[in-house]
């Protein structure tokens, strides 16, 4: 038996946020749910015909959303700690924008809490297999 889709969620409406809005369309994933600043939502939203918005970076109303299986976390770099451990919490999976956390102290903390978790967690890394990245590797 197939599983459901997955219906995504996402926080942030800033620059990155519409970019993970076109791939989860292009991907045919849902996106059921976002916030973010009020002017960003609303454009977001309407582009993307998402039905649940949240203004003001509710992101604890988007996370608590029953209709949301995976959240995608756009917002400012200062942000990302405190609502991945909220997804991970909530016992979703979780898409979250590079620099995981502040410090090494906090990454150490969501890899924790994402390996018991048993939810998938991601962090994207889009740029290491660029060319220029590979050569700087080598």
């Amino acid at each position: 038996m197939t599983p459901p889709p997955l219906r995504a969620g996402l926080i942030g409406t800033g620059f990155i946020g519409p970019v993970h809005a076109e791939a989860l369309a292009r991907l045919g994933v849902e996106l059921v749910a976002a916030c973010g600043s009020s002017r960003g939502i609303d454009a977001l939203s309407k582009r993307f015909s998402v039905r649940e918005t949240y203004a003001d970076y509710d992101h604890q109303a988007l996370i608590d959303s029953t209709a949301v299986d995976v959240v995608h976390i756009t917002s400012p770099n200062r942000c990302h700690f405190a609502q991945a451990m909220a997804v991970i919490g909530a016992g979703k999976h979780c898409v979250c924008e590079k620099p995981l956390a502040m410090t090494t102290r906090e990454t150490a903390a969501i890899a924790r809490a994402a390996r018991r978790s048993g939810r998938v967690f991601a962090v994207n890394y889009n740029v290491r297999f660029y060319p220029a990245v590979l050569k700087l590797r080598r």
